[in-house]
Order: structure tokens, then C-alpha cells, then sequence
């Protein structure tokens, strides 16, 4: 009995699977003319609907705006003409101040009678009230050495405003030249190989 319930069970299974597939094909049938009803766009008709999808966007820039303006001068008028929302805000962006600049030093400097390491140093030079010139070398946050300098109106033929360098003086001596906007200074500096 077992064996023709299982017979029966798997001969109805094996007829009844294709006719169930076949359902599911008879779908994809008219995939063919499935474009033929939809309507052709113009390039005019395009570009009004670009328009107006700009039009919301700049719509929505103008509300920000205002926002911003809003937020900054409070929203009201003010007494004074430059101050009213409605004048234009320009956003400023302010970079940080780099102070010092990077230089290699290939030689060991004689700094204060003690040798200062060959390597990479972050030079930051500082004017003090009696216009005395100090540049202190760096190795990251580590003060390596400091030295007196003299401030000098050359600008060295550099390109930029901010520069720190050593130059070949003579035969025991190096000059380290340094400049930033507010001075430009140089030192003669004994070195050793």
C-alpha cells in the first residue's frame, strides 16, 4: 500500500512541475511589444522638465541662505546698511597659520658650544621686545637648540614670503637664513662634518 501511495505521490509530482513552469512563461510572452504603447520625448519637453527640477534646487539654495543670514544677523534689519539680511554674506575661510618651516640639516651645527644632530628640524624664529632674533629648532615637540640672529631687510631672492634654509658661508661656517611676513633674519653658524 505503502508503495503505490509513493508511486502515485511522485507520478503526480513529476506531471504537475512542467505544467506549473509553463504558467510561469506564458508571462513573459508579450515582453516583446512591451515599449510599443510608450510616448516619445522631445528635446524641448526635456529640457522643461530640467528647468523646473533647477528651479526647485535653486528654490531650496535660496531657503538655506537665507537660513544662514537669518542665524547670523538674528533676522531682523539693523541701523546700519552692511548689516541687513539682505545684503550679501560671503563665507570666508580662514587656513590655519603655519608657523615655521622645515629644513635638513646635513651637517652637525655648533649651537652654544654643543653640536646639534644632523636630521630634519621644524625652525621657528621669534622677535622679542628688544628686537632681538632667537630661532629655535625643533624635533617635534622637543626644543633642540636656540640661536641669536640678525634681522636683515633682504629677502634672500626666495619666491615665497615664508622660508627657512641653510646656505654653504665658507670652509667652517654655514648661514641659515629664515623669513616669514613680519621679518626676514640670518645667522652665521659654526658647523662640523
Amino acid at each position: 500500500m505503502k508503495k503505490k501511495f509513493v508511486l502515485l505521490l511522485s507520478l503526480f509530482v513529476i506531471f504537475a512541475i512542467p505544467s506549473v513552469l509553463a504558467e510561469g512563461w506564458d508571462d513573459y510572452a508579450d515582453l516583446d511589444r512591451a515599449w510599443d504603447g510608450q510616448k516619445t520625448i522631445t528635446n524641448k519637453e526635456f529640457e522643461q522638465v530640467m528647468d523646473v527640477l533647477e528651479a526647485k534646487q535653486k528654490k531650496k539654495e535660496a531657503k538655506k541662505k537665507k537660513r544662514r543670514a537669518k542665524k547670523i544677523s538674528g533676522g531682523g534689519t539693523s541701523l546700519h546698511n552692511e548689516l541687513n539680511p539682505e545684503k550679501e554674506i560671503n563665507e570666508v575661510q580662514i587656513e590655519p597659520k603655519e608657523e615655521g618651516s622645515i629644513i635638513n640639516l646635513p651637517v652637525y651645527l655648533i649651537i652654544d658650544g654643543k653640536p646639534l644632530d644632523k636630521g630634519y628640524y621644524k625652525v621657528i624664529a621669534e622677535k622679542e621686545k628688544n628686537n632681538d632674533i632667537y630661532v629655535k629648532f625643533y624635533q617635534s615637540q622637543f626644543l633642540k637648540g636656540t640661536l641669536k640672529a640678525v634681522e636683515t631687510e633682504d629677502d634672500f631672492n626666495r619666491e615665497t614670503v615664508n622660508f627657512a634654509d641653510i646656505l654653504p658661508y665658507n670652509e667652517h661656517f654655514v648661514k641659515l637664513i629664515y623669513g616669514n611676513i613680519d621679518f626676514n633674519a640670518y645667522a652665521i653658524v659654526q658647523y662640523e662634518e
